[in-house]
């Protein structure tokens, strides 16, 4: 089985296969895809992104494989079956862990089949939308979506990774959610194609401009910003069941009231390091706040070190190893006062309930993610180096040998600081 190393890579390998280095796409092969190196720069503006075919290409299996994307569940593409891509995942996939090929390019383009929606008319239209990110990425798309729900009678499809499946099944503005890669038939059967490579990660208008209000001019929508947020609802049953948790496990009275609290984002240049948290945390604790903790439970042991480094590790609450899947985040964050977290899934959770956020940037500054939430709150990083809006997955160039990101550490490196930034936390948990 071919664990399939994606944008998300520290979270996407199966633990019991070693990872391998893929080999780089040639720019024969680029072109065999319909791609040329003006598929891969960078530009200024969104509109000069349309000059050229996004980056996802169409490729056919020359045998069947199964892959597992974020240890989440195993998907197969069939021997002779055409499939829908980004480029990286071609990348990863072209090749089986002996060096054989198995994927190759198509005679078919992606650019000659892609129809992008543009603003146009979409009554009794199937839209097809695509997206490679994480959770926020999908939450600044979601608004749009509504948005056409409500002019038009169309048909919304979704396709993302398996690990965000359960959140987006619960839009009532998509009809269908689908895997990536997907069969070619189902982007040949749509009438309008909503992709966004490279709106976030090639433009640089992405680093002046809110996340929300980029992805809605991509579309030709602009809608105005009380109209960019994105709104979901928690599956009850599991509300239910996060009652049951706070209040039987971690013995957590009604009353008494919690802050969800995440400590990584899904990049190590997005993520503090723990004496900055605990810092943080120690602090909420000795005012009396409950914090209650949330990632995947691989991640429940190492949580569980962490809380047990703390001052006062009975008010600090690991809530890991029972968030099965996002939705169970999506309900505990629904019962609580507020969150905090740096630019991360549960801040962008937590603005769709109407529950306040707070958060801490560095890399990026925090308008362009948070100044659409109307409780949102968030302090940016004054290091020299900061916002520097480096992507990706590798450790930060200015950090330590941990790779965590030195430029949240000035945020708190006084006890004036420190104070200032909890007595905000305080207020949000208590509005």
């Amino acid at each position: 089985m071919i664990p399939l190393n994606g944008q998300k890579s520290e979270s996407l390998w199966t633990e019991d296969v070693p990872k391998r280095d893929f080999k780089p796409v040639s720019m024969s092969v680029m072109r065999q895809l319909g791609l040329t190196r003006e598929n891969v720069k960078h530009v200024d503006k969104i509109e000069q992104l349309r000059e050229d075919p996004p980056n996802i290409v169409i490729a056919e299996a020359k045998r069947s494989i199964k892959f597992v994307q974020n240890w989440f569940k195993e998907q197969v593409l069939m021997k002779g079956n055409r499939y829908v891509m980004g480029l990286g995942v071609f990348q990863q996939l072209h090749y089986d862990q002996r060096g054989v090929k198995i994927l190759k390019p198509t005679n078919l383009r992606f650019k000659n089949i892609y129809r992008p929606y543009l603003g146009q008319d979409a009554e009794d239209k199937t839209i097809l939308v695509f997206r490679t990110g994480g959770i926020g990425d999908l939450l600044f798309i979601q608004p749009n979506l509504r948005h056409l729900k409500e002019l038009y009678d169309c048909e919304i499809k979704f396709a993302c990774g398996p690990q965000y499946q359960p959140m987006v099944e619960n839009w009532d503005c998509v009809d269908e959610v689908i895997d990536l890669p997907f069969s070619v038939k189902i982007l040949m059967e749509s009438d309008y194609h909503m992709l966004f490579e490279g709106v976030i990660e090639r433009c640089k208008q992405a680093e002046r401009d809110n996340a929300y209000n980029l992805f809605s001019r991509w579309l030709g929508l602009d809608l105005p910003d009380e109209k960019l947020i994105p709104r979901q609802e928690p599956k009850p049953e599991l509300v239910n069941e996060c009652v049951h948790i706070l209040g039987e496990e971690f013995r957590l009275l009604e009353e008494d009231g919690f802050i969800v609290m995440q400590l990584r984002a899904s990049s190590p240049i997005r993520t503090p390091r723990h004496e900055f948290w605990i810092k943080i945390i120690n602090e909420l604790n000795r005012r009396g706040i409950n914090v209650v903790l949330t990632d995947n439970p691989r991640q429940a042991d190492k949580i569980q070190m962490f809380i047990n480094m703390l001052d006062q590790p009975d008010k600090t609450f690991n809530f890991c190893k029972h968030s099965k899947s996002i939705d169970y985040s999506i309900a505990l964050t629904s019962l609580s006062k507020g969150t905090v977290a740096t630019d991360s899934a549960i801040s962008h959770i937590a603005a769709s309930m109407d529950i306040p956020c707070y958060g801490f940037f560095g890399p990026f500054p925090g308008h362009i993610r948070f100044k659409t939430y109307p409780k949102g709150k968030w302090i940016d990083a004054t290091r020299h180096c900061a916002p520097c809006f480096l992507h990706g997955h590798k450790p930060c160039p200015q950090a330590s040998k941990e790779g965590y990101s030195p430029c949240y550490d000035e945020l708190i490196d006084t006890d004036e600081k420190l104070n200032k930034i909890v007595d905000e936390i305080e207020d949000m948990k208590n509005d």
